[in-house]
């Protein structure tokens, strides 16, 4: 019994890591432009403290009557939003064009158009666990009254010529995200990732650190991207 509820702790947290790895996860999807409501609740978590001036803050709420999770971290990036927009999307198609993905044995754009991306993405899990399979709509947006460019993301099984499950790989059914750029300066902007998760069981103490690393490092890796 015990291994069993090992097996399946491993398992949603394998599911989770897919979740948060396209340099970023997993957020509502609903617009990220400043409402009044999307800026209600939010408590912060870390406080990045190696330098005098923090380079990143996360913070964390639930939404009220599910057992669902947001969290988000902002930071500074020394780019302007349409850079940051143009290094994200280059960023699947890096990951599409690999013919040695290992982590993405298949990951294929299906349709896209200046504004959106269909993506069907399976990904390699350790071998007592089924393969995964995801299927993604990004789609591009920029908000010119608030200076804001951004990307946001969630499942598109329920779309047309969606493929039926298949009985070798397991399917992530719910995968949301945002990446929002604010700009600040001609050569700076105000990066926030949200991500949204439901824990499954998990105790919040094993996955709030998990959770943190991955914005943390989306924001890292977005950072080198913008810098080349």
């Amino acid at each position: 019994m015990k291994l069993a509820i090992s097996l399946k702790r491993v398992k949603i947290f394998s599911i989770l890591i897919i979740m948060l790895y396209t340099v970023g996860a997993c957020n509502s999807s609903k617009s990220i432009s400043p409402s009044e409501e999307e800026n209600k609740g939010w408590e912060i978590v870390k406080v990045d403290k190696k330098n005098d001036k923090p380079t990143w803050e996360i913070y964390s709420r639930k939404l009220v009557g599910t057992n669902t999770y947001e969290y988000k971290i902002e930071g500074d990036i020394e780019s302007s939003p349409k850079s940051c927009v143009s290094s994200f999307r280059k960023d699947i198609y890096n990951q599409s064009n690999n013919p040695n993905n290992k982590k993405y044995p298949t990951y294929n754009i299906l349709n896209e158009s200046k504004d959106t991306l269909l993506t069907y993405v399976i990904h390699n899990e350790p071998f007592i666990f089924e393969d995964t399979e995801m299927r993604v709509r990004y789609t591009f947006f920029k908000d010119f009254e608030n200076n804001i460019e951004g990307v946001k993301w969630k499942e598109a099984w329920k779309e047309d010529l969606a493929p039926s499950p298949s009985k070798k790989l397991s399917r992530v059914q719910h995968f949301r995200g945002s990446w929002s750029f604010l700009k600040t300066s001609s050569s700076h902007s105000k990066a926030v990732n949200i991500i949204q998760f439901d824990p499954k069981g998990m105790p919040m103490w094993l996955v709030r650190p998990m959770v943190m690393s991955f914005l943390r490092k989306g924001l890292e890796n977005l950072r080198v991207m913008t810098s080349k």
